[in-house]
């Protein structure tokens, strides 16, 4: 993807916006939405139609990070897609963060496994602030029991998801997660839109 050289990348840790609420073991983001052209990569990748623009958006972000060393220490883990509720998921035909988790998977080779299920289609958080997507998030995710088991040996869960921009959802992500998983929690997104 020749384009994906212009785009600006994330120079400081999207671990600044949880404070110490959180325990991460592992955080990053790739790039940093800073204009029109950002803007348009989310919108196709959620609206437009085409599952493989998150595969390779997700196979080009694991080869680059591994090649920068960052994936170091990630060996063993599983990455979990952030969920979009299954009537969202029809209406798109696909869910974006689960795309850019299997092509992380085709890279890195860490199992996909589906931990999260959305319990309501709740609204778009475009435009909310921080606080009403947090008022609106509460409670959106529910643990979803593997139908083969956790993958063994394991050490850690990496959440993926498209865009971080407060962070509310990655915070829900990590209360339930945590409530069934004790060890090491991470978070990768394609995007990050605070900085």
């Amino acid at each position: 993807m020749p384009c994906a050289f212009t785009w600006a990348r994330i120079a400081i840790s999207p671990l600044n916006r949880f404070g110490d609420r959180l325990e991460w073991s592992w955080a990053d983001a790739w790039i940093k939405m800073t204009g029109q052209e950002e803007r348009q990569l989310v919108h196709a990748l959620k609206y437009g139609g085409d599952p493989r623009l998150g595969r390779l958006l997700g196979r080009t972000m694991a080869l680059e990070l591994q090649a920068d060393q960052r994936t170091e220490g990630l060996s063993d883990w599983a990455v979990v897609p952030i969920p979009l509720h299954s009537r969202r998921q029809r209406q798109r035909g696909y869910n974006q963060s689960e795309c850019l988790a299997e092509g992380w998977n085709e890279v890195t080779g860490m199992p996909l496994i589906r931990l999260l299920r959305r319990a309501k289609a709740g609204r778009s958080l475009t435009g909310f602030g921080r606080h009403e997507r947090i008022a609106e998030g509460c409670s959106r995710f529910q643990w979803s029991e593997p139908t083969d088991g956790m993958p063994h040996p394991l050490k850690g869960l990496l959440v993926m998801d498209d865009v971080i921009t407060t962070g509310s959802t990655l915070e829900e992500a990590h209360r339930v997660l945590r409530a069934h998983w004790h060890g090491p929690l991470g978070f990768l997104t394609l995007m990050d839109a605070a900085v």
